[in-house]
């Protein structure tokens, strides 16, 4: 059935100007409305609205009719062969921005099962969607106990501090951002989001070309520590540990690669990099016009005065992080597992093509 022939309409309740100075206009929304933003909905970006409000033109207000679950429309508006549909009638406009109008919206046709089954269906991955926050919600809890462990011991003001100097063997190097290409080649280069305050994450990988990348000095392996010398000023020095990501990648030039001295753990020097005192020193030495881009040198991270436990203090600092990169392990498996078992539901609960033609 089409959109507009009993499963939802464009709400009625109409736009009311807002009290700013411009006038814009804004849809209210009531609560059960299913909400969409006109310029996501090829990515499955839908949802239902909790409460009373207004939301910008950007957002398409539905509201269902008859016996249409909103809490079932909330899934079946993700689901992939509807989002196919979606991007098909959108209007690029830029970059991986697509505008897709109501009036194109109202006419893709589907087909959807009883009311006593659309229940099931929410209610079913309602549930492992819940499971999926609990576990999201479990990592988070874990990483803020560890990192609270290791603060706590390593930031004693009984550890002397020195200067990474005196750890590293040679003096932090920039890496190399060459053109980013389309399509695998077989090497990489990081994004600046690897980096976060929770070391090293493999996300925004870039592709670039073999002919630049192949044996380039700025080639990672696994366990090089890097940190970022440009960023934000919130951000602005992250440090992480690299660990293999399936291909030769180079880290780009808004890295700086440190090497530890023998006998000086890589993982130690990461934890005194997040320390708040060391991340306020970074902070204050880094420079620039503006807070959303600022810059730190080779010089601030070679000066940079960490705390420096004896052998055996950090011995049990490493134990922690170690016990915590394990417990995040487990963690992101639970997570990567229900993601699959909830792709798979998707596909066999929100499949129109298994239903039979229902009209409201």
């Amino acid at each position: 059935m089409t959109a507009d022939k009993g499963v939802i309409r464009q709400s009625e309740s109409g736009r009311r100007d807002s009290s700013s100075a411009d006038k814009s206009l804004y849809w209210d929304v009531h609560p059960g409305d299913v909400v969409y933003n006109t310029m996501r909905m090829w990515q499955g970006v839908s949802g239902i609205a909790g409460e009373a409000g207004i939301v910008s033109p950007a957002y398409t207000v539905c509201e269902p009719v008859g016996e249409v679950s909103s809490e079932f429309l909330r899934w079946f508006l993700k689901e992939p062969r509807l989002v196919g549909k979606f991007f098909r009638r959108s209007q690029g406009l830029v970059s991986d921005t697509w505008n897709l109008t109501y009036s194109e919206f109202k006419k893709i046709e589907v087909d959807l099962p009883p009311p006593t089954e659309q229940c099931r269906i929410a209610e079913v991955l309602d549930e492992i969607e819940r499971q999926i926050q609990a576990t999201e919600a479990e990592a988070k809890k874990d990483a803020v106990s560890s990192f609270a462990a290791i603060t706590n011991r390593l930031s004693s003001a009984e550890h002397p501090r020195h200067s990474l100097k005196t750890l590293l063997g040679s003096r932090p190097r920039n890496g190399f951002s060459p053109a980013e290409v389309d399509g695998w080649t077989g090497f990489l280069v990081l994004g600046l989001g690897c980096l976060t305050p929770r070391g090293f994450m493999p996300r925004q990988l870039k592709h670039v070309s073999p002919g630049v990348a192949f044996g380039h000095s700025a080639t990672l392996s696994d366990g090089d520590l890097l940190v970022s010398r440009a960023n934000t000023r919130e951000l602005v020095g992250m440090a992480g540990i690299y660990r293999d990501v399936g291909a030769p990648c180079l880290y780009p030039d808004l890295m700086m690669r440190l090497t530890p001295k023998p006998g000086v753990p890589a993982e130690f020097l990461e934890s005194s990099l997040a320390l708040p005192e060391v991340r306020r020193r970074i902070q204050a030495l880094s420079q620039g016009t503006s807070d959303s881009m600022v810059k730190i040198t080779g010089d601030v991270v070679w000066n940079l005065e960490v705390p420096v436990p004896d052998a055996e203090e950090i011995s049990r600092l490493l134990l922690v992080k170690e016990a915590a990169r394990r417990r995040l392990k487990f963690h992101v498996h639970s997570r990567e597992k229900l993601l699959a078992e909830k792709e798979a539901l998707m596909g066999v609960l929100l499949n129109d093509e298994l239903y039979s033609p229902y009209r409201v």
